[in-house]
């Protein structure tokens, strides 16, 4: 048996660089026809049935790729030792070191996919190898992911389909079979939180809550096939693919080369890195809680900095808070606003720019986008100030109005009983 078992292994090493068998593949966006489900689907054994029954939704199956394309064998065969001959190449549990091979035996051949996907990229398996997860598997470790890990072993769907591991709102959780695993990650000298700190970040909220697909979960950041921690040097690079604007202002503070010089990540150390959560303005300063405090003290130059910034932007927000109460209450008394509540939404254009320009660490910078929403709240606050000066005349007016309406009925009344009295 134990012959039998490494010539399997070695045939199916052989077929992994091969490809499939031409009796393994059928004709593209065909489903497969083979004996090897109708068999195992009839077994009572769930572990053998099982992957016969995924075998309908399985994007390879659903292409013509039958059993034999990844376990060997002869598909076309009715008799269960032929089908199953490992002299045939069959290999019932495909060992996790020779996962990655076996599905590179297609997936890397750029021929061959183009008959089925094109537009998959073909060097996932080139990829997987400089990963953290394919060195370690190079070393013997069996636990580490594989293709399978992620994607499934059977059932596979593709990564567009919402019910697959891999849909950009469910990578976390499969990320997690092992990173939310806080004793395996310990033995990697991984602190294993990440997975609950990521769930606590902006990100995690864009992606579930307002199921923006585009909000970066942890291939994003990481890496899919290539999966590596990003070091401390390129991590700016990572969270400016994203975050380009953020990132061309830091370029240009006297942070960047500090960074770099105390081999520090850049936008990590303000902003942490799984537990992303949204900026505050509160944040800047040296004071219990607020981020310069981590490398600047009370007094020093960068502190003298980071309090500007502050003013800068809380007196923007505290004038614009205030403009834009003067402006909803005469709203909805009554007054028409669509003029001062566009130069509101200026002046927040305005202030996200300034925002963005505390990258740069330059009050200059700041202050220039701050004075831009100051002048346009100046504005906006004048139509306030005009709508409720409208409002004050049409009050008084209507006073007016009102007692003259009172006389003239006093007056009317009087006549009517002046003409009572003389008839």
């Amino acid at each position: 048996m134990r012959l039998l078992a490494l010539s399997g292994v070695t045939l199916l090493a052989s077929l992994a660089f091969a490809g499939p068998l031409p009796q393994a593949v059928g004709i593209p966006g065909k489903p497969a026809q083979d004996q090897c489900t109708a068999c195992h689907q009839a077994l009572d054994e769930p572990r053998l049935q099982q992957p016969a029954l995924q075998a309908a939704e399985d994007i390879h199956h659903r292409q013509g790729i039958t059993c034999a394309g990844c376990h060997g064998g002869d598909p076309t065969s009715e008799d269960p030792e032929v089908a199953m001959d490992p002299k045939k190449g069959f290999v019932g549990k495909i060992p996790p070191q020779k996962v990655p091979e076996v599905c590179g035996s297609c997936h890397s051949d750029a021929a061959f996919m183009l008959r089925y996907a094109p537009n998959i990229p073909t060097d996932q398996l080139a990829q997987y190898k400089t990963s953290k997860h394919g060195l370690a598997l190079a070393k013997g470790d069996g636990r580490v992911a594989t293709c399978a890990s992620c994607h499934g072993a059977h059932g596979v769907l593709p990564p567009s389909d919402a019910r697959s591991p891999v849909y950009p709102s469910r990578i976390v959780e499969t990320c997690a079979r092992c990173h939310g695993d806080a004793a395996l990650m310990k033995q990697y000298g991984i602190a294993g939180t990440e997975i609950e700190e990521y769930k606590q970040s902006v990100h995690y909220q864009a992606l579930t809550v307002k199921n923006d697909l585009s909000a970066p979960t942890c291939n994003d950041c990481h890496g899919s096939h290539g999966a590596t921690p990003p070091g401390v040097s390129s991590v700016s690079n990572v969270c400016g693919t994203c975050h380009l604007t953020q990132r061309e202002a830091f370029d240009l503070s006297p942070h960047k080369d500090a960074f770099a010089a105390m081999e520090q990540p850049a936008c990590e150390a303000c902003h942490s890195n799984h537990k992303v959560l949204p900026p505050q303005d509160q944040w800047i300063g040296v004071g219990e809680g607020q981020v310069c405090g981590s490398c600047h003290a009370a007094g020093d130059k960068g502190a003298e900095v980071a309090q500007a910034l502050f003013q800068a932007l809380t007196g923007t927000v505290e004038r614009m808070e205030r403009v834009r109460q003067r402006v909803e209450q005469a709203e909805r008394r009554g007054m028409l606003m669509d003029e001062a509540a566009v130069k509101l939404e200026e002046a927040h254009q305005a202030l996200v720019l300034a925002r963005n320009e505390v990258h740069t660490v330059n009050p200059q910078r700041v202050g220039a986008k701050t004075d831009e929403a100051q002048a346009v709240l100046a504005k906006a606050e004048k139509d306030a100030e005009a709508a409720e000066a409208e409002l004050r005349f049409r009050h008084n007016g209507l006073k007016v109005s009102l007692v003259v309406i009172l006389l003239a009925v006093v007056a009317l009344g009087l006549k009517i009983r002046e003409i009572e009295r003389r008839s």
